[in-house]
C-alpha cells in the first residue's frame, strides 16, 4: 500500500512539474486522487447489522475550472467541477460486497470575490453496490434492494499547496446510497468520513480567474410533468406507477438563486395498497394536491435544489396502527434534486419525493418555462 502510493505521489509530482514548465501547455484539467476513511453510520438496527470498523473509499479523476457556458463562468470564476471514479470494499460484510461508483460535482469557493482555502464539494451521481438484499440468497441486507443506486456525496475541504504544481485538501464529508424507493428495501446507507485529497494545479490559477460577473435571473412562469415507480414491499413486489403535473411561478435573484411556487397534482397509484384505510377509498382520494416551495442554486446548465410542501389533499392523515410501513404519511412532503437546462426554456429534472426523510418515490420529468 505505502509503495503504491509513493508511485502515485511520484506520478503527480512529474504531472506537475511538466505542466509548470510546458508555457504552451493548454490543458485546463486537473488529475485528482482522494482517500477517505469512513464507516457506515447505524442509523436503523438492520444497518446496524451490516457494520464492521471502519474502511477505506478510493476515488481518482478530473477537475475542470468551467461548465463551458456563460452562465457558470461569468457568475463563479473560482467554481469547478470534475468528475470521480470511486471504489470501496465497504465493511468487507459478506451480506454487502463492495461498491463501485461515478459521481460528477461542483467544487464551491467559499469566498465570492476572491480564492478560499475553503471549499464545499457537493456530488451526485450513480454507485454499484456488489450484493443487494435479496429474498433467496441475500435476505440479511435490509439496506438496499438494487444493484444500481444513487450516490449523493458532500464535503467540507480546506486547500493548501504543498508544491509549486500540487496541493492537498484534507476535509469531512457524508456519502450517502439510495435507490429513492424504487425497490425495497431502501434503508440506504450513510457514510460519514475523513479524507486526504492530492490534485496536480498551477500555483497561479487561480490568479488568472476573473471577477464575478452577475447575472440578474428573471421571473416566469413554469409547468412540468413528472413520472416515478417504486415497489411497497421487498423485492420481488408489484411495481406501482406516480404521475405528476406541476405548474408555478419562478422569482429570479442573482448569481443562479431562484425560489419556485407551484401546485402538484400526484397521481400514485400505490395509495390503495399502502395500508388498510378505516373508510372506504373514493376516487378523489386516489389524487394527492400539494402546495410547494422551492429553492434552486443554478450553476450555469445545472441546478440543484431542495423545497418543502403541503398536501391540501391526500389520504395519509387517514391511516390507522403503524404509519411506519411504507411511508411516514403526514401533512409535509420534501424534495430534493438536480435540473439540467437544456435550453433556456426547457430542463430535465431528476428529483426523489420524500416523507420526513424516507423516500416515496424518485421522479423523472421535464420542466417548460414561460420566458
Amino acid at each position: 500500500m505505502k509503495f503504491a502510493l509513493t508511485i502515485l505521489f511520484c506520478a503527480f509530482s512529474f504531472y506537475s512539474i511538466t505542466q509548470e514548465e510546458t508555457p504552451t501547455n493548454k490543458s485546463n484539467y486537473h488529475v485528482e486522487f482522494n482517500f477517505k476513511g469512513a464507516f457506515l453510520m447505524p442509523h436503523s438496527g438492520a444497518v446496524k447489522s451490516l457494520m464492521n470498523g471502519t474502511f477505506p473509499v478510493y476515488e481518482f479523476g478530473a477537475e475542470f475550472p468551467t461548465l463551458g457556458n456563460n452562465h457558470f463562468h461569468n457568475n463563479f470564476p473560482l467554481n469547478s467541477w470534475g468528475i470521480m471514479l470511486n471504489f470501496s470494499p465497504l465493511t468487507n460484510n459478506e451480506n454487502l460486497g463492495v461498491s463501485f461508483g461515478i459521481t460528477p460535482y461542483i467544487n464551491m469557493n467559499l469566498l465570492k470575490n476572491k480564492a478560499s482555502k475553503w471549499k464545499f464539494r457537493l456530488a451526485s451521481g450513480l454507485g454499484y453496490i456488489q450484493k443487494p438484499f435479496n429474498d433467496i440468497t441475500n435476505p440479511k441486507n435490509m439496506a438496499l434492494g438494487s444493484y444500481i443506486n444513487n450516490i449523493t456525496d458532500f464535503a467540507l475541504q480546506y486547500q493548501t499547496r504543498i508544491t509549486g504544481g500540487m496541493v492537498t485538501k484534507i476535509g469531512f464529508g457524508l456519502q450517502h446510497f439510495s435507490n429513492g424507493a424504487f425497490t425495497r428495501p431502501n434503508l440506504g446507507l450513510n457514510l460519514p468520513y475523513l479524507s486526504l485529497c492530492i490534485k496536480a494545479k498551477k500555483k497561479n490559477i487561480d490568479n488568472k480567474a476573473a471577477k464575478p460577473k452577475i447575472t440578474k435571473e428573471k421571473n416566469n412562469f413554469f409547468v412540468g410533468s413528472f413520472y416515478g415507480t417504486k415497489t411497497l414491499t421487498f423485492s420481488p413486489a408489484e411495481r406501482h406507477h406516480v404521475y405528476q403535473i406541476s405548474s408555478g411561478y419562478s422569482f429570479g435573484f442573482t448569481r443562479g438563486d431562484f425560489i419556485h411556487l407551484q401546485t402538484d397534482i400526484i397521481f400514485d397509484e400505490s395509495l390503495p395498497y399502502l395500508k388498510d384505510y378505516d373508510y372506504e377509498l373514493k376516487s378523489i382520494d386516489k389524487v394527492i394536491l400539494g402546495i410547494f416551495s422551492t429553492y434552486e442554486k443554478k450553476f450555469g446548465q445545472i441546478g440543484t435544489f431542495i423545497g418543502l410542501g403541503f398536501y391540501i389533499h391526500s389520504p395519509y392523515e387517514s391511516f390507522t396502527g403503524n404509519w411506519d410501513y411504507a411511508n411516514k404519511g403526514g401533512y409535509l412532503y420534501n424534495r430534493i434534486g438536480i435540473k439540467y437546462h437544456i435550453t433556456k426554456k426547457i430542463c430535465a429534472q431528476v428529483s426523489a419525493r420524500t416523507h420526513l426523510g424516507s423516500a416515496d418515490n424518485t421522479e423523472f420529468g421535464i420542466v417548460y418555462n414561460f420566458k
